[in-house]
């Protein structure tokens, strides 16, 4: 999950010089030295030209052997803000790892994380107090290392110093973008709390704590079908189904997530309505199997041609049709997404800041930057590419699995079925649908459902079926 945020910033300290100008008549005098290096990337960070100065910073990162100093250390945390992680992830291990800056101790530990190295990922984010603008991200990242761990205690602890660091920084925050930036890391911390309590059996804390993510927040359509499981293992399945049939309102028609179907499928096996299940199966093989077996063949037509892929949903935002009816529904999926949304805004501002650099005078050092941001804008459309073609990957590997689901309840109904056709005291009752089926909690209210689908209703329905087991 803390591989969708982006870090926050801190208000640049207010440099001496006064930005590009500046810049650009101190640039080339002489050899530059590693202080007149200093000197030009925060007059350009103090300038606003966030991206064309990323090569300069991640260079002056690896040429300077000492912890950044304050005033560079705000300048990093201003470009963060604006390009995210991911250019200076690049940064080779060794020289992340001789830098005190808490933002490179941030970079470092994802890296960390992602090669297994849990507890040197933990060292790492240790060195990050709760005063530096990126703790409430550092604390996401620490609670999910520790929910990886099984120590789930730590684990809770961190996602609610997330929480409230995110919301005490909300309320001090004037830019909207790092708002929204805030509120996401706090929602994903929020669902830390509650996936915690859920792998730890405790399915009623699980519950209500998924309440507390607001339906407007980015990740809510994602935790629906999480809070479906949670409902499933309180047996309260009528619930379940309730939060499955929310994906079928048209604002969630971007969501292709196959695994609701088997899920759908599982809860009516649970409850004995084996027409029903049948039902789901069936409607799954017919929908999918084939479009499935032409996504395999049209993935491993392409490779990892990450350009192409790039290419393939700027044409899809453009509303040119994908090569697949499967494949258009996967991009609307993953342009939802919000490291998706986050990368492409990165390579958007960089654009704009190339179209701006090329009407500025300056020399060699003009020249320079247009070079840079052209390089970095590249890196974000490979990035993005890359992005798209593992989205359209992961999403095969959940079909694929998913068929296997929906084969066992297909052969499990079966068997069921013809169990309890020699059960002679088994009674059938046909009546479909009572209020007295539904469970609810404090945070849970009823009211009828008229056919129709109402955003502040979304989430809540319930069915009201009768077990027939």
């Amino acid at each position: 999950m803390f591989s969708r945020i982006l870090l926050a910033s801190a208000i640049l300290i207010p440099s001496a010089w006064a930005s590009y100008e500046s810049a650009a008549r101190n640039y080339g005098k002489g050899t530059i030295s590693l202080s007149g290096y200093r000197r030009t990337i925060l007059e350009l960070v103090d300038g606003g030209y966030y991206y064309s100065v990323v090569p300069w910073m991640k260079d002056y990162i690896v040429k300077n052997d000492r912890t950044l100093d304050s005033e560079m250390e705000g300048a990093l945390d201003q470009m963060l803000y604006a390009t995210g992680v991911k250019p200076f992830e690049s940064l080779p291990e060794n020289i992340l790892r001789r830098s005190r800056s808490g933002n490179i101790r941030y970079i470092l530990a994802k890296r960390l994380f992602k090669q297994g190295k849990n507890q040197e990922a933990l060292n790492e984010l240790n060195g990050v107090g709760p005063d530096h603008s990126a703790f409430p991200f550092v604390a996401n990242l620490r609670g999910v290392i520790y929910s990886h761990l099984n120590d789930y205690k730590d684990a809770e602890t961190q996602f609610k110093d997330c929480v409230n660091a995110s919301e005490k920084r909300i309320g001090k925050t004037k830019s909207i973008t790092q708002r929204d930036q805030l509120e996401t890391n706090r929602d994903y911390c929020v669902a830390g709390i509650a996936r915690v309590q859920y792998a730890q059996g405790d399915y009623k804390k699980s519950e209500l704590s998924y309440l507390d993510i607001p339906k407007e927040s980015f990740v809510w359509p994602e935790i629906l079908f999480e809070e479906a499981w949670n409902s499933y293992y309180l047996n309260n399945y009528n619930r379940t189904l309730g939060k499955l049939v929310s994906y079928k309102a048209p604002v969630f028609d971007f969501i292709f997530k196959p695994e609701t179907e088997v899920l759908k499928a599982l809860t009516y096996m649970k409850m004995c309505l084996y027409d029903d299940a049948k039902k789901t199966v069936d409607d799954f093989y017919n929908e999918l199997l084939n479009p499935s077996r032409d996504l395999r063949t049209f993935l491993l037509s392409r490779g990892k041609d990450y350009r192409y892929y790039y290419t393939l949903m700027a044409d899809h935002e453009s509303n040119k049709p994908a090569p697949l009816p499967i494949v258009d529904h996967i991009l609307k999926s993953i342009r939802k997404d919000a490291a998706y949304r986050e990368m492409k805004s990165s390579l958007t501002a960089a654009i704009g800041e190339y179209n701006l650099l090329r009407k500025k005078s300056g020399g060699s050092m003009q020249a320079n930057l247009v070079k840079n941001v052209k390089t970095l804008a590249d890196e974000y459309r490979t990035t993005l590419g890359a992005y798209v073609r593992a989205g359209l990957v992961s999403k095969y590997s959940e079909l694929y699995t998913a068929f296997q689901g929906m084969s066992y309840i297909k052969l499990e109904t079966l068997a069921q079925r013809k169990e309890r056709l020699y059960e002679s005291d088994t009674v059938m009752n046909k009546k479909r649908g009572d209020v007295k089926y539904i469970e609810r909690n404090d945070k849970q209210y009823f009211w009828n459902f008229n056919g129709e689908f109402w955003a502040d209703e979304l989430g809540d329905y319930v069915f009201a079926l009768r077990s027939e087991c």
